[in-house]
């Protein structure tokens, strides 16, 4: 329910009446189906994570995780609400959605390099979350640039369909 009224809220700029109304709808779709996604994702890497460091800090793991939970219904709302205003030519909130994706995909690695600053952490604790972060953030950047161009397509398809052309 807590996704579900975050997402109701990020959806206030944009009309729920007329043409649009169908659009409104399945971006809310989308969006709830996304953070729940993100979400479920991030409980499952948090026990990957406590399984794998609970034997060197369970406290840097507990907060770990809490960073990343904490983060993940903003990182899955920014990310979405990026794509949205990238298709909506709307630069200005495509760069505070970005922002707010990108800081909230960091935090959790970040607090893994910045607990383990005295060596405290094997060097493959390090090696495994760079690689983590590398492929995460690679795979979100190719993922939100394939769905801002699926989503542009949709509307060119539909804009065709009435006979109207998108600006």
């Amino acid at each position: 329910m807590l996704a579900q009224k975050a997402v109701d809220r990020t959806l206030t700029d944009t009309p729920h009446t007329g043409p649009d109304a169908g659009r409104t709808q399945r971006r809310k779709t989308l969006e709830l189906s996304w953070v729940v996604g993100v979400v479920l994702f991030v409980l499952v890497r948090f026990a990957l994570a406590y399984s794998a460091l609970a034997s060197e800090s369970r406290v840097t793991v507990v907060v770990f995780g809490l960073l990343d939970l904490g983060t993940a219904v903003p990182y899955a709302l920014g990310t979405a609400r990026l794509v949205t205003s990238l298709v909506d030519g709307n630069h200005q909130a495509a760069a505070r959605w970005g922002a707010l994706a990108s800081g909230c995909f960091l935090a959790p690695y970040l607090w893994i390099a910045w607990a383990g600053r005295e060596g405290t952490f094997p060097v493959v604790v390090y090696v495994v979350t760079t690689v983590f972060v590398v492929s995460l953030g690679a795979n979100a950047v190719f993922g939100i640039r394939r769905r801002v161009r699926a989503e542009q397509a949709l509307l060119e398809a539909e804009a065709d369909a009435v006979g109207t052309r998108r600006a």
